[in-house]
């Protein structure tokens, strides 16, 4: 009792403001200068600051400060407005669209070496700190505002004086704004009239889904390749505007640890420069210095790779810039007791971030010139090792579907690469299909794009479409060597994401660059579609082999047009329309059917051929039984615990964002009292490997309901953990089972006693496990093979690719149980990009990717793994689609 009174005691005290010299001992500050507490009525680390007071002092210091600017990028998808600020010397900041041509100048690459060593005597180096990319890690953007305050108001230090001289100080106090408010509103919620610091307090722990995600729940630093999110891409395009030679994107992690800055872990993409982790040693070891002064702990080297390219500090080291993660220990609200038996108070975790920012102003300060020279360097040199790489480029036949092309030509484009397109046909015979699957070709017709690798871009282009990025021979010896321990591996994040292999389009690598006549793009690509033909009589026809023509339906749906697919293929006029191609009659739709059409067909970007005649000449005509009324799709979906918020976000945003679909979201608590009969397709997304699936919350009458509403003609979608679920005996919608490692066999007896010297098991077999799960796959690309006959693989030639993060690996359904539409291909066709261990490659072999069940009049459709995961597999749009519009059908 006697401590509790103690600990009450204390944390009844801690809203008692700091001294102003206690984040930097020594300083004074200039009083004209608005403080926090000024503006937001409390001072750093006394509360957390909430999104609006965050844009409030940042407007505050722009107007008080001549060091100061503040300026918009974007906007949040929940409508908060992107903001950063800009800090130099009033001489610079009077200069400063001539200092951004300058760096543009240097980022181009196409200086002599004696203009740019010029141009770099000019030039301040540009540092972009960028904080709070996750809303729950709510120190970095409190320190954000006090490094901004620090170089605006500190008096009479001649370190602030060498910053705003050298430096354009970029700072982006708060990445994600959405997530920052959710969390505040919570913690605000859920604190009572003094904070507590036991780890178990409601305010240290969230609600579902937490803050840590934007409005559509993502991760947003995976996102910097991908650029799925709205903030994403005006980060991306704040980032090209300037091209920072340094730039710092400060996170928080668990609360038991210290501070973590550079140098990375392994591995190291091999597509990054030597000179760019001697920077990263450099930078770490001032932070050391100002840190070991401070008596702060920190650790280096055993987490945090630089492996992925869509991480916030690995995207900009492919422009050459250095990019740094820092991590502090999160307190998750205003004092946290910790297992050391020490208590870390929030103001505590900001000053760190707050000296680390300084530490990191005060490197790039004192090696302007070098940061400018080997930034210049090294765009240069990417043009030179793009001239000498034993691939030269990559050429994008516009294929199949050529809006998924020109998506991922616009997503290049979008993060500063350059793509140009062929404008006549050309030839080059040094040709490789990048998934060595389809025949090389040596033939491209016009329109082509061609990816040079000989451009300042170059390694960042390399990293995101060559087929497979080594992590290296030692890194994967040693993770070798660990898991026969069964120690943790060291593998940090996913391991394949080769674009083309993502979006499944046509890609081939070249060892000679292509001669002929191109041109290079300087605004998006698109394909304009519409219809062809006149004003039609009897039907318009969409067929079925593209993301655009599952855009143009929903579209369609949306509009309550009657739209009918066919189940079998047929040629009319010439044209081969596979099955699931759409069949639009004129026949009770709207009089303006043309006109809504036309639209349609425009805004999907897909051509509608106009027909007046059902006569085909080959396959089954458009009055066949085989060309079935496709039933609006009234979907819904699962949101909240036990699902993983991710898989949930990702889905949701592809609905609204990609399709323009309405999708309703419901909570998992209301599973048991909802009314199913509404929808006609129910979404069950990944869920906690750890939960339990759904049955808690549905319960044993809810899962009967759920029965009964398949049988009555329901489609119900699952994907991961959600499919072993469906496994279960006390749910028993799935007739196959989650696989066990496989073991090895014993050798028979009498085999054994032939051998001239009996052995006993080694002490390493003694200890194996009798029944294990496979070995996590951590995120790989493989190939599977598809039952192109069965409606959920329509639009494909027999095969795609897929993800795989996890360890799940189910036995493919008996044929009188159910279909198989999906298998994993043989092993030896298996892997096409990442790391999977050898005894998962081989068990995954020939194992069923996507089931599929008829029970009763309804249908159960469950992948394996999430195919929507991260928004970026576009090559998986049209399957999961499938099961969405075609499902209600059949």
């Amino acid at each position: 009792m006697k401590r509790t009174i103690v600990v009450l005691f204390l944390l009844t005290n801690i809203t008692i403001a700091a001294p102003k010299d206690e984040f930097y001992p020594g300083a004074h500050y200039d009083p004209s200068i608005p403080t926090l507490e000024a503006i937001t009525g409390h001072d750093w680390g006394a509360r957390i600051t909430s999104p609006a007071d965050i844009e409030r002092y940042m407007a505050a210091l722009a107007e008080r400060s001549p060091v100061v600017q503040t300026s918009s990028y974007g906007e949040s998808w929940e409508g908060r407005k992107l903001n950063y600020l800009t800090i130099s010397s009033e001489q610079n900041l009077g200069r400063l669209e001539q200092i951004r041509e300058g760096i543009q100048n240097l980022a181009k690459a196409g200086l002599t070496g004696e203009e740019a060593d010029r141009l770099i005597e000019q030039l301040p180096c540009v540092v972009l700190l960028a904080y709070g990319i996750h809303g729950n890690e709510i120190s970095s953007p409190e320190a954000a505002l006090l490094t901004a305050y620090h170089l605006a108001a500190v008096q009479g230090d001649a370190l602030r004086d060498s910053i705003l001289e050298n430096c354009i100080v970029i700072i982006d106090p708060i990445q994600n704004p959405d997530g920052r408010d959710r969390f505040v509103s919570y913690f605000r919620q859920t604190r009572g009239p003094w904070p507590d610091g036991d780890p178990s307090a409601a305010e240290h722990n969230e609600s579902w889904p937490g803050g840590r995600s934007n409005h559509y729940l993502f991760d947003m630093n995976r996102d910097w390749f991908a650029l799925t999110q709205t903030e994403t891409r005006a980060r991306v395009r704040l980032f090209l505007e300037w091209f920072p030679q340094d730039f710092v994107d400060l996170h928080e992690m668990g609360g038991n640890a210290t501070y973590y800055f550079p140098p990375p872990a392994k591995p190291w993409n091999p597509n990054l420069v030597d000179a760019q982790l001697d920077w990263l040693t450099t930078f770490g070891k001032n932070n050391a210095k100002w840190f070991d002064r401070m008596q702060f702990d920190y650790f280096t080297g055993e987490v945090f790779d630089s492996f992925y390219p869509g991480y916030g500090e690995g995207w900009p080291m492919f422009h050459g810039a250095i990019g740094m993660t820092y991590e502090q220990a999160s307190v998750r609200g205003l004092v946290l007791e910790r297992e050391d038996e020490t208590t870390l108070l929030y103001r505590e975790a900001i000053r760190h971030h707050f000296i680390a920012s300084v530490s990191t102003l005060e490197c790039a300060s004192t090696n302007r010139q070098r940061l400018l020279k080997d930034f210049f360097a090294y765009r240069s040199s990417a043009i030179e090792q793009g001239r000498n790489n034993s691939i030269k480029e990559f050429i994008l036949p516009t294929g199949s579907d050529a809006n998924r092309t020109f998506k991922l030509v616009n997503l290049l484009l979008d993060q500063g690469i350059q793509v140009q397109r062929a404008k006549s046909e050309f030839q080059n015979n040094s040709t490789r299909n990048l998934n060595e699957v389809a025949p090389d070709e040596n033939e491209f017709p016009q329109g082509t794009f061609v990816v040079s690798l000989a451009q300042p871009a170059g390694r960042l282009a390399k990293a995101l479409l060559e087929r497979h990025t080594p992590m290296g021979d030692e890194f994967i010896k040693e993770q070798i060597r660990r898991h026969e321990k069964r120690l943790r591996d060291q593998i940090y994040d996913i391991t394949g994401w080769s674009l083309p292999i993502l979006y499944d389009v046509e890609c081939y690598t070249a060892k000679e660059s292509s001669a002929g006549e191109f041109e290079t793009l300087t605004v998006p690509v698109s394909r304009e579609g519409g219809v062809q033909g006149d004003e039609s009589k009897l039907a318009y026809l969409i067929p079925w082999n593209s993301n655009s023509a599952a855009k143009a339906l929903a579209l369609l749906n949306r509009r309550g047009i009657r739209v009918f697919s066919s189940d079998e293929p047929f040629v009319m006029n010439g044209i081969t329309y596979p099955r699931g191609s759409l069949v639009v009659k004129v026949k009770d739709n709207p009089n303006d059917l043309h006109r809504q059409i036309s639209e349609i067909a425009s805004q999907a970007g897909v051509v509608v051929y106009s027909t007046d005649t059902a006569w085909v000449e080959k396959g089954v005509n458009l009055g066949s039984n085989n060309v079935v009324y496709l039933k609006r799709p009234k979907v819904a979906m699962v949101y909240g615990p036990p699902t993983r918020s991710s898989s949930v976000g990702a889905t949701r945003y592809l609905f609204e964002r990609e399709y323009e679909y309405p999708v309703t979201i419901i909570p998992t608590d209301r599973l048991r009292t909802a009314d199913l009969a509404r929808y006609n397709v129910l979404l069950f997304p990944d869920a906690s490997q750890y939960s339990g699936g759904y049955s808690e919350f549905l319960g044993e009458s809810g899962i009967g309901r759920l029965k009964q509403w398949i049988q009555d003609g329901g489609t119900l979608i699952t994907w991961g953990e959600t499919t072993r679920w469906l496994t279960g005996e006390k749910v028993g919608l799935l007739d196959t089972q989650r696989e066990y490692k496989e073991q090895q066999e014993e050798e028979p007896k009498e085999k054994s006693e032939e051998k001239s010297s009996e052995k006993e098991k080694t002490s390493d077999e003694e200890i194996e496990p009798d029944r294990e799960l496979p070995d996590f796959t951590p995120g790989a690309l493989l190939r599977v093979s598809l039952d192109t006959e069965h409606w959920l693989a329509f639009g494909y030639d027999g095969q795609a690719n897929v993800i795989v993060n996890s360890r799940r690996i189910f036995t493919p359904l008996k044929l009188d149980k159910g279909r198989n539409i999906a298998t994993y291909l043989p092993e030896s066709h298996l892997l096409l990009s990442g790391f999977t261990w050898e005894a998962a490659r081989k068990q995954l072999a020939n194992k069923a990717y996507l089931m599929y069940q008829q029970r009763g009049r309804g249908h159960v459709v469950a992948f394996a793994e999430d195919p929507n995961f991260r928004a970026f597999m576009d090559g998986l749009n049209l399957m999961f689609l499938n099961a969405v519009f075609f499902g209600p059908a059949h």
